[in-house]
């Protein structure tokens, strides 16, 4: 049955897709509406002229945004939700077990992932960046836009995360389409970008991916689709080792000589760099990125590149990246505790957790309290010592419960022997009972760190005093 469904999915072609998507009469029911790509995706639908339904296991800001723009969204996975759709989108975090999923097959409605209908609603647009990597997505994507609306391309945008107008959705022309290519069970080979961008490339996703190795044929593959040029940073040992074997033409940049586009960072601002972009030699142009996190000058760099190779003048370019500002959720100042500097921060893979603890140290100049949720067991327990020696950077750490996604509890991983293994800088606790401890325990510059749903947590440390 399970292959069955899988050719009934493939033969739905992305013409018929995005038709049903354009109707007037046409209703289309997303199972998991309040994820961010999901979200973006029934907002783009209900600007498109569909009728939109959907549902997801609890009430967020999203899907009461969703509902007051005239969706009908349910809080359960309820089988009688898909009757009278015409397609169900569902997100990868549900499972082939969902109740809609097998009500909407049993009744002939088609059924694709959200990765097959994002694919389909892009095949409109002229022009498609899309950006992968394992850290750093959402940023170059924010980024990107950035450069191309300060070259008044009026790029449209689907993000991982809130743009600086508040939503991860943005509308522009129908000439280019930005946007995140995730690895996830291989989505980003759904996708046909004229230009894809790979920043890096690690071990992650381990309860799709079986190795390393399996993960970079899926890099490789997805850059080899773009149809203009792919973008990848050489720095990167992962991407060097399969960079000659990317498919079409590929532009290379990175801090080392063999790099088609060269930057130094030659200067430190007060919340961020100045560098210097070379091409086989010849300096380009010096630029300033206002943003904390050496890390995000390697973003910046690919942004550029991606767009010079466009033919956008650098002055522009300049001009943009000198006044980004950064999205939410990437090292986001939001406020005080007292008289200690908050922060909020989306690392949740061990690379990213390094980056944003020593970002931040050198930004603050001072301790650093982490206040960590692990993202999924599967992560947790593949990742596991290379996860401690990255919290371990922290002055004092708070652990709470590993946020499951997805995923049923893994026997013996969980943040209470994390924090045991970690030893006497961390502690352990129930998300309720982190301020206490935080206040008499802690101090220095406080971090609200991971992947999970953190908002309660971020909003408990804000605003209530104990």
């Amino acid at each position: 049955m399970a292959q069955k469904n899988a050719k009934e999915e493939k033969s739905l072609s992305f013409d018929k897709i995005a038709a049903l998507a354009s109707g007037n009469e046409r209703r289309i029911h997303f199972v998991g509406i309040g994820g961010v790509s999901m979200y973006s995706l029934a907002r783009l639908t209900m600007i498109k002229g569909a009728r939109v339904t959907g549902s997801d296991r609890e009430v967020s800001e999203r899907t009461r945004s969703l509902s007051l723009l005239g969706a009908t969204v349910a809080l359960t996975h309820s089988p009688d939700s898909v009757d009278g759709a015409d397609l169900v989108v569902y997100t990868h975090a549900v499972g082939d077990d969902n109740p809609e999923l097998i009500r909407a097959r049993s009744l002939g409605i088609p059924t694709v992932s959200r990765a097959e209908y994002m694919a389909a609603l892009m095949i409109g647009y002229r022009r498609r960046i899309g950006v992968s990597g394992s850290h750093g997505k959402s940023t170059t994507v924010a980024m990107l836009d950035a450069i191309f609306s300060h070259a008044c391309s009026e790029p449209s945008v689907l993000s991982g995360a809130d743009l600086p107008s508040g939503e991860p959705l943005k509308i522009g022309s129908d000439a280019l389409m930005i946007y995140e290519a995730c690895e996830y069970k291989d989505s980003f080979l759904k996708f046909s970008p004229t230009a894809a961008i790979a920043l890096n490339l690690e071990l992650d996703h381990t309860d799709y991916f079986d190795g390393l190795a399996a993960i970079k044929d899926s890099f490789k593959s997805a850059l080899g689709r773009a149809s203009d040029f792919s973008v990848v940073n050489l720095d990167d040992e992962n991407l060097r080792q399969i960079v000659k074997q990317i498919k079409g033409r590929v532009v290379t940049f990175g801090q080392g000589s063999g790099s088609d586009y060269r930057y130094s960072i030659v200067g430190f601002a007060e919340r961020g760099f100045d560098f210097t972009l070379s091409r086989f030699g010849s300096e380009i142009a010096r630029f300033r990125l206002n943003i904390p996190g050496a890390f995000n000058v390697a973003n910046a760099v690919a942004a550029i590149v991606c767009a010079l190779e466009y033919g956008i003048d650098v002055e522009i370019i300049s001009e943009a990246i000198s006044e980004y500002r950064g999205i939410a959720r990437r090292l986001e100042r939001v406020g005080t505790r007292y008289t200690r500097e908050v922060y909020y921060d989306y690392a949740h893979h061990p690379t990213e957790i390094c980056a944003s603890i020593n970002a931040l140290k050198m930004l603050t100049h001072d301790f650093v309290t982490v206040i960590f949720k692990p993202h999924t067991y599967s992560r947790t327990a593949s990742l596991w010592d290379d996860m401690k020696e990255a919290l371990s950077l922290a002055d004092h750490l708070i652990l709470t419960p590993i946020y499951p996604a997805r995923e049923e509890a893994i026997e013996g991983v969980s943040s209470e022997r994390l924090a045991y293994e970690i030893g006497a800088r961390a502690k352990f606790s129930e998300d309720g009972d982190i301020l206490k401890y935080l206040d008499l325990h802690t101090h220095g510059t406080i971090v609200v760190m991971g992947a999970g749903d953190m908002e309660k947590i971020k909003k408990d440390v804000l605003y209530k005093y104990i």
